[in-house]
């Protein structure tokens, strides 16, 4: 018995060394995951080593194929052996050539892990291309026009490739400007609806009929919509002016929509998907989240009692960077002026910095951390 477990004890410990190699190789890669991959919301790498008896493979996904040859490289290196190549690259070789979507529903919810009871982690609306990685079942795995990453139901989007792309870009669309529409299948407002609509859709433009405007969806569904809701995209784009008015009106828009983590269109909104929507109505793509939102755009002084800042300025609210503690983002709203600032939080709503104001949010005073000015910068970089 006794020699039984001095073997045992043996085996165990023979063991160690090997799973302590393992830590060191995978450790070894965390350089490169910041280099490729610093904000796994927006890209992909998730390589980890493994040992297959004394065989080491190299497992994983990334987005990138130089993340994969300098992945293979460095655990060669580390190890001082062959490496096994088992790293996807994204998108997966077996899409071919359809490595794009184009969303064909008002609204495509993208979600942290394939299942509808998972968690939403943002929204896509009709007409916009996303980029397909991969497929699980009747999920796929993609990345949105803001590089956000996430699940959509595959009967959420029309797969194409890059030629379909270019089609549906350089076609001539309608944009839904008003807060909700439907589309139907005659000129009759009694007629069956062939989809709802939202404001930031688009959708392709067909013949008008008097106070109907023919469309077209995605996926080559056509109806009519009442003209009123819709502007042609070209127009609207060129009409586009990143003003304080115009931000503050769009704002507005919305108020009383519901929370919606996740939501970033009419049919609800997360702090910062309110904000991504109002801008983009304005012709300004911000990134997804308020973390992100807040590298955007410049610094502003606001003043000892805000006095400094300007209507339309991004204000964030969490906990201030300390000694030993790093700042941390967790909410957003857009300053309306006179310590006044509108922000989804429950709802859409408006509230006061102004602690004398009867809608003043203490809340918001205590965990104010700073403010960034969009409006009037010279130069924001691109979103995706």
């Amino acid at each position: 018995m006794k020699r039984s477990i001095f073997f045992l004890l043996l085996f165990l410990v023979s063991c160690a060394p090997t799973r302590t190699v393992d830590e060191k190789l995978a450790e070894s890669l965390e350089p490169l995951r910041q280099k490729f991959a610093p904000d796994k919301r927006v890209a992909v790498f998730t390589v980890t080593p493994e040992y297959q008896g004394r065989v080491l493979v190299a497992k994983g996904e990334v987005d990138n194929p130089e993340a994969r040859r300098e992945a293979l490289a460095l655990l060669v290196s580390a190890s001082g052996i062959e490496v096994v190549d088992s790293i996807l690259v994204l998108p997966d070789p077996a899409l071919g050539e359809q490595t794009f979507g184009i969303v064909s529903v008002s609204v495509g919810n993208m979600r942290s892990k394939p299942g509808h009871p998972q968690e939403l982690a943002t929204q896509v609306q009709m007409g916009m291309v996303v980029r397909i990685l991969k497929g699980e079942g009747g999920w796929w795995y993609v990345q949105s026009h803001d590089k956000y990453l996430g699940w959509l139901e595959k009967e959420s989007v029309k797969l194409t490739d890059e030629g379909g792309v270019e089609e549906w870009l350089r076609a001539p669309k309608m944009i839904v400007t008003d807060y909700f529409g439907v589309v139907r299948e005659r000129t009759d407002a009694k007629s069956l609806p062939v989809t709802d609509v939202v404001a930031g859709v688009l959708l392709g433009k067909g013949t008008r009929t008097g106070s109907w405007q023919g469309v077209y969806l995605p996926n080559g569904k056509r109806g009519f919509v009442d003209r009123s809701l819709v502007e042609d995209y070209s127009d609207w784009k060129r009409s586009r002016a990143l003003s304080e008015e115009n931000v503050i009106e769009t704002a507005k828009l919305f108020v009383g929509v519901p929370y919606l983590w996740g939501g970033t269109s009419a049919k609800g909104f997360d702090c910062s998907g309110y904000t991504k929507i109002v801008f983009r109505l304005n012709g300004l793509e911000l990134r997804r989240d308020a973390n992100q939102q807040a590298t955007m755009g410049e610094t502003v002084d606001v003043g000892e009692n805000f006095q400094e800042l300007k209507r339309g300025d991004l204000l964030f609210f969490g906990r201030a960077a300390r000694t030993g503690r790093p700042e941390r983002i967790w909410h957003v709203a857009i300053y309306l002026g006179e310590k006044e600032f509108i922000h989804c939080a429950g709802r859409v709503r408006i509230n006061s910095l102004d602690k004398d104001a009867p809608h003043y949010d203490e809340e918001r005073r205590r965990t104010f951390v700073r403010a960034r000015r969009l409006i009037g910068v010279s130069s924001i970089p691109e979103v995706g």
